[in-house]
């Protein structure tokens, strides 16, 4: 009986694996069928650029199940240095399309030239002889060009000069004034404000200055309209005052 038992079991895992690898086959062959093949890739530029989607072909066609979004998007942002990836989407059967949007210009590096350069420290524009008008300008020491569309910025500082212009742009301004110029030499980095303040930081301890600058404005919300600089490099921080006006 119980040999008879055995056997049963024996036939059942037996058709039990027969039917999981015909399964598994037929899966297979289902999301491999030539309908679900990506031959192209469609790109998708914003509105306002008003430029046509551009296609390349994927070789070789690939499922749209086992297409490498990420490895798309790395090769697009690759392609397209002064873009970003917005997404990468399957679309059924067999379509996958890649939106593009422009990358956020946040400041111009003043180098031997002056280049638009992206958040992620990507130059996104030929440099050129004069200043770009309404853009915070950035000056990291001895840093030298030429620069090329698609340079990575790594200097460590323009990372910090890149936080500071975000905070203050987040914040709609630091106390209603925005950045003019960043500059860092020799560990100091400072801060020009378009009101002509002057804002001096420990380049390697940006943070902590950051926090005594916000202490001071909330003790003080009218600080900037009155001091000609302040230097955050100190536990107790240094404020150069404006010269009183003499009576008339």
């Amino acid at each position: 009986m119980a040999s008879r038992h055995g056997a049963i079991f024996s036939v059942s895992l037996v058709s039990g694996v027969a039917l999981f690898l015909f399964a598994q086959s037929a899966v297979r062959d289902v999301l491999s069928a030539p309908c679900f093949q990506v031959r192209e890739v469609e790109v998708i530029w914003p509105k306002e650029l008003e430029r046509p989607a551009e296609r390349y072909r994927l070789a070789p066609p690939t499922s749209i199940f086992w297409v490498d979004l990420g490895l798309v998007g790395s090769a697009l942002g690759m392609r397209y240095p002064v873009m970003e990836v917005d997404a990468v989407r399957r679309i059924l059967p067999g379509r996958l399309v890649v939106h593009l949007r422009p990358r956020r210009v946040v400041a111009q590096l003043r180098a031997d030239r002056y280049y638009p350069v992206s958040d992620e420290g990507t130059v996104v524009a030929q440099g050129q002889a004069n200043p770009w008008p309404h853009l915070p300008m950035v000056s990291l020491g001895n840093l030298k060009g030429p620069f090329h569309v698609g340079d990575s910025i790594r200097e460590p500082h323009f990372w910090r000069a890149s936080e500071i212009l975000a905070a203050v742009h987040a914040s709609g301004g630091l106390a209603g004034h925005g950045v003019n110029h960043i500059k860092t030499k020799e560990g100091l980095l400072t801060l020009l404000l378009d009101s002509g303040v002057e804002i001096r930081f420990l380049a390697d301890h940006v943070e902590q200055g950051w926090q005594r600058l916000a202490e001071l404005l909330r003790q003080r919300p009218d600080l900037l309209e009155k001091a000609r600089y302040l230097d955050l490099r100190f536990e107790d921080p240094v404020i150069g005052n404006l010269p009183k006006r003499r009576p008339r």
